[in-house]
């Protein structure tokens, strides 16, 4: 399984995985945008890119899978 999971991985953009760190970080779409200066729609974009590429459907597993691949500890 770990090694699907490195697949998907390499799927994200730099800037998606940028999103779901700040994500796992608890921060709203208004909040990450602010910071990455985009607008909050493209956040959320962004999130449901993250969340098709890695198949997950809530905003728990896409913790799951940052916490469980290093992304934010």
């Amino acid at each position: 399984m770990k090694k699907e999971v490195k697949q998907e991985m390499e799927v994200l953009t730099a800037r998606e995985t940028e999103v779901l760190k700040h994500i796992a970080n608890g921060y709203s779409n208004t909040e990450i945008g602010k910071k990455l200066q985009i607008s909050h729609r493209t956040v959320d974009s962004h999130r449901t890119n993250i969340r098709n590429k890695l198949g997950v459907h809530n905003l728990a597993q896409m913790i799951k899978y940052a916490l469980k691949e290093g992304i934010v500890d």
